[in-house]
């Protein structure tokens, strides 16, 4: 007679039962200090087991020369100590693996915060930098506009003293024209008084 299946509905029920526990597994992450704490455990367990192994051992390799089959009863003997001792290890194999994911986690975690600090670090330098540029350009930009104002008042002032130093010349020729004129006009009414004279005489 074969063996009755589980039901169909029952079986995918178990197959989606242990899927969502394989993805819950995967996705919890599990607690460094639980980790750590279940390393110790495993290699206490691991001491008490190899200790409790080689106590059992002597136990047994003593009481194995009392019975007829020593060598048959000293090889079982051993097989067992060699089952606990091989649990032993792998108990602290097991820690082990705990202990140096640890160390990779806190490496990771110190590695992680030394290259958010140097990029801090790094986005602060290259602030301070464009900072430190813009204050420079901004000055050089005042010294720039300093200078072209002082140039532009020199330049001003040079055309404006060329501007009254010709408004002068030309003031100077019109008074020189009009002191010229003057003096002509002068001369001519002096002229014309002494022909008037010299005429009232020779009547």
């Amino acid at each position: 007679m074969l063996p009755s299946r589980p039901p169909l509905r029952l079986s995918v029920v178990i197959v989606l039962s242990l899927l969502a526990g394989i993805a819950r597994a995967a996705d919890a992450t599990p607690d460094p200090a639980a980790e750590l704490a279940r390393a110790r455990a495993l290699r206490e367990q691991a001491g008490t087991l190899r200790d409790a192994a080689e106590a059992r051992f002597d136990d047994e390799n003593a009481a194995c020369f009392k019975r007829f089959l020593v060598n048959r009863c000293i090889d079982q003997a051993k097989q067992r100590r060699l089952a606990d001792v091989r649990k032993a290890r792998d108990m602290d194999l097991e820690a082990d693996r705990v202990e140096l994911a640890d160390k990779n986690r806190r490496f990771n975690a110190h590695q992680a915060d030394k290259d958010e600090t140097a990029a801090r670090d790094a986005l602060e330098r290259a602030q301070k930098e464009a900072e430190a540029r813009r204050e420079y350009e901004a000055r050089m930009k005042t010294f720039a506009d300093k200078d072209a104002e002082r140039v532009r008042r020199e330049q001003e002032g040079h055309f404006q003293a060329i501007q009254e130093a010709e408004a002068r010349s030309r003031k100077d020729a019109e008074d020189a024209r009009r002191r010229a004129e003057e003096a002509a006009a002068a001369t001519a009414r002096a002229d014309k008084a002494r022909q008037d004279r010299e005429h009232y005489a020779e009547e």
